[in-house]
């Protein structure tokens, strides 16, 4: 984790990264003929996925850019026509670094929410950049 080096994230969504919550990760097992077990090396991890909320930039159009007060990006939870959340089966290996999500209470908190569930009732959340050194850095502005 030291050694990876955040880049920007706009750039990194770019590249088609995305922010996922991980919810159930997999391990293939293979049944051979004799009944025997043999354990694929191979990992799987179902992850679902976050938006980031367009704000308004300066030229006065809305994009995929940092909160202006906060100064990070807000996130919502990819949801399909009918609601359901847009999650998929990807590669363990794809996962790149971890990043911490800080619930955006709005206003007024939902009152059903706590330090247990709080992923799963809210909607919308801030992309913490203070968790470690080296992605705060790789979301400074560009000066």
């Amino acid at each position: 984790m030291a050694d990876f080096i955040f880049p920007q994230l706009n750039f990194f969504l770019s590249l088609g990264h995305c922010v996922v919550q991980i919810r159930l990760i997999m391990h293939a097992v293979e049944h051979t003929e004799s009944n025997a077990i043999q354990q694929a090396d191979t990992f799987y991890a179902y992850v679902e996925r976050f938006d980031i909320v367009p704000q308004l930039t300066p030229s006065g159009s809305r994009g995929a850019v940092r909160d202006p007060t906060t100064k990070m990006y807000l996130l919502r939870r990819s949801k399909r026509a009918d609601g359901s959340r847009f999650g998929d089966v990807i590669f363990l290996s794809q996962l790149r670094a971890p990043v911490v999500l800080v619930p955006n209470f709005g206003r007024v908190a939902d009152s059903r929410l706590s330090k247990f569930n709080c992923t799963e009732y809210a909607s919308e959340f801030w992309l913490a950049k203070y968790f470690e050194k080296d992605f705060y850095h790789s979301q400074l502005p560009d000066e």
